[in-house]
């Protein structure tokens, strides 16, 4: 999935910027799982469609980082970086663990930011005609 499709779910859904994160991190962490499952049973196939799919979601999580302006978006990208080349060296549980321990770390603060976001404090998504709401 790319961003976008990412994005506009998230309108429809009614979810916040956390709860969208979240799922992205879900998406990774599954995706790599099966990455993990696909190259024990030989289907490379599947290992195929599911790399791609690792990737895409921690791109979707990387683009939404301003690791040049803020410390701890630089060390989420460096640790995102650190998930895709153990995925690249087939360290499945490595990059699960990071992905794991920074899912968590969001998870951990999601209902205070949602409540920030309901109260304009953060902004919400942009709508389609890129007015925040």
């Amino acid at each position: 999935m790319s961003v976008n499709v990412y994005k506009r779910q998230s309108l429809q859904s009614g979810w916040t910027r956390v709860d969208l994160l979240l799922e992205i991190y879900d998406r990774a962490i599954a995706a790599i799982q099966n990455c993990e499952a696909a190259e024990k049973a030989g289907d490379d196939v599947l290992f195929g469609k599911q790399s791609v799919l690792a990737q895409k979601a921690l791109l979707a999580i990387h683009s939404g980082l301003k690791p040049e302006e803020d410390e701890v978006a630089f060390n989420i990208a460096r640790l995102l970086l650190f998930a895709a080349d153990a995925v690249e060296a087939k360290n499945y549980g490595a990059a699960v663990k990071v992905l794991q321990d920074l899912r968590g770390g969001f998870a951990a603060v999601a209902e205070e930011a949602n409540q920030l976001e309901r109260d304009g404090v953060i902004p919400g998504f942009p709508n389609e005609t890129g007015a925040v709401f």
